[in-house]
């Protein structure tokens, strides 16, 4: 069958990471269903809404996933209710509306023998703080939040399906993405924030000393790679995928200075935050080798990209 006839339903598919996912699955021929909670915005979507099939419904819900499912050859799981930063306030909720929705989800793509899902986890999280940089994905898993232990208990059920049901999966644990039409006013996704603030000449406010190392992934390298992983058959199940460099959150400012031109920015430092990594850097050489995946935009051309759209946005 050609890729063409293959249809990709993508939960959580309005999101930053889903619009991106959307556009690189129709450019690979693929037929693209989006699946988002009721009303949600289609901003995202706006270069495709013409090209996929939306579906409005609740993730929790079983009649919906249900009739979401049909036709369906392959599953993008995208779909988080929570964030690292708040998940440790109600670790009951995010059993409730992520692990218990997810195990919904596997059986039900069990019994409708789809093809492959690929589910993204965290790979700031789920590791924890780190023993070694950079981290390899038989590293120990330690996380201190509950995102990070909600991420892996689904990745581990994952293994579980394929072991009982034979249901064939991916496990992505992404480091930190960013691009176009990241939310510059959400809890996270510091690239975003930072660049739209020193647009609006506001002040930059930084937990701790800025010397958090991040591993930051261009968003349409990180939708590459998913896609490509429908197509691909390794005995390797979970990867990490990142671009595999670090960068401080004094850097990315640096970075941001050089691409914009602006040198007085507004910095405040505050006190660093519990649960904050201290340094999470991941290693992608076994992307690389079983999917013949690399990033190919440098941190310098993505941040570029990102600004000049955020630029273009504000007009």
């Amino acid at each position: 069958m050609e890729a063409s006839l293959k249809s990709c339903l993508i939960y959580g598919g309005g999101g930053f990471i889903g619009s991106h996912l959307a556009e690189e699955l129709l450019s690979h021929g693929y037929k693209v269903t989006v699946f988002d909670k009721l009303n949600f915005s289609q901003r995202n979507l706006l270069n495709v809404v013409d090209k996929i099939r939306i579906i409005e419904g609740d993730f929790n819900n079983i009649v919906d996933i249900r009739k979401s499912l049909d036709d369906i050859d392959y599953v993008f799981h995208l779909v988080s209710s929570t964030l690292p930063a708040g998940s440790n306030e109600n670790p009951v909720y995010d059993a409730e509306s992520n692990l218990i929705s997810s195990l919904r989800l596997f059986r039900e793509c069990t019994d409708r023998k789809i093809k492959k899902i690929i589910f993204l986890s965290s790979g700031g999280t789920v590791y924890g703080i780190p023993d070694s940089i950079p981290i390899t994905e038989d590293h120990p898993t330690k996380p201190i939040c509950s995102y990070g232990i909600i991420k892996k208990t689904i990745e581990d059920y994952l293994y579980l399906f394929h072991q009982l049901h034979n249901l064939d999966y991916n496990v992505f644990r992404l480091s930190n993405p960013y691009g176009e039409r990241q939310n510059p006013y959400a809890a996270q996704g510091a690239i975003a924030v930072f660049l739209n603030k020193i647009l609006k000449d506001e002040e930059i406010v930084i937990w701790g000393d800025g010397e958090v190392v991040r591993d930051y992934i261009y968003i349409k390298d990180a939708a590459n790679a998913l896609v490509t992983s429908i197509t691909t058959d390794s005995p390797h199940k979970l990867f990490n995928l990142s671009a595999g460099i670090g960068y401080s959150l004094n850097q990315i400012i640096d970075v941001i200075k050089n691409v914009t031109g602006k040198t007085d920015v507004k910095i405040r430092y505050q006190e660093k935050r519990s649960f904050d990594v201290p340094v999470s850097v991941l290693d992608n050489s076994l992307i690389a080798r079983e999917l013949g995946w690399k990033p190919e935009t440098s941190f310098n051309d993505g941040i570029e990209a990102t600004y000049k759209y955020f630029v273009n946005a504000d007009e």
